[in-house]
């Protein structure tokens, strides 16, 4: 039950975009992170060497953070790391945004974004064509508002209880599948 406030707030008001260049080495091994669509989560790219990055500009990625991926934001391409992605990298298409402290909690924000509100308005601040050319605008990001949870905690409470529904369905669905086989 909700009994806090809720307030319109702009994105750049709960999160604040972490950039950490890393000074990528010839022979050290590196792994990047991609992102699927419809909030299917990160995944990690086979690992490769420095050279092979060519002159790619790659970020450190950084646990529990908000990230998208500016491609196919429209798609619903977000998620939050965790200590999977320590040591990882990702590149520029991969912006990374940290919770402003007792202001956002980013698995809330990840669940806000994968309803169908959230999903429009990723697609306004992605303009462009079909397809490819719908790249996401970090400022137009930024600038995005939605009403959440004035206080954190409300926003974790939330959060938790959407994840612990996803991950019932995701048992009850593997244990339907398991089922469905044995027939």
């Amino acid at each position: 039950q909700s009994t806090g406030v809720w307030k319109t707030r702009k994105i750049s008001s709960l999160l604040t975009r972490s950039v950490s260049p890393v000074s990528v080495e010839s022979e050290e091994i590196y792994r990047e992170i991609g992102i699927r669509s419809h909030g299917k989560g990160i995944f990690h790219k086979e690992p490769l060497l420095g050279k092979e990055l060519g002159d790619k500009r790659v970020f450190h990625v950084e646990e529990n953070a908000f990230v998208l991926n500016i491609v196919f934001a429209w798609e619903q391409a977000v998620a939050v790391t965790s200590a999977a992605e320590r040591g990882m990298i990702a590149s520029h298409r991969f912006p990374i945004y940290k919770p402003n402290e007792c202001e956002a909690d980013v698995d809330f924000i990840k669940y806000f974004f994968l309803t169908n509100k959230g999903k429009e308005l990723l697609g306004i601040a992605s303009p462009g064509g079909a397809g490819r050319n719908k790249t996401l605008g970090q400022k137009e990001f930024e600038k995005l508002e939605f009403l959440c949870p004035r206080k954190v905690e409300e926003q974790t409470a939330i959060a938790r209880c959407l994840s612990s529904t996803d991950d019932l369905i995701t048992i009850a669905f593997a244990k339907a599948q398991e089922e469905g086989n044995k027939v």
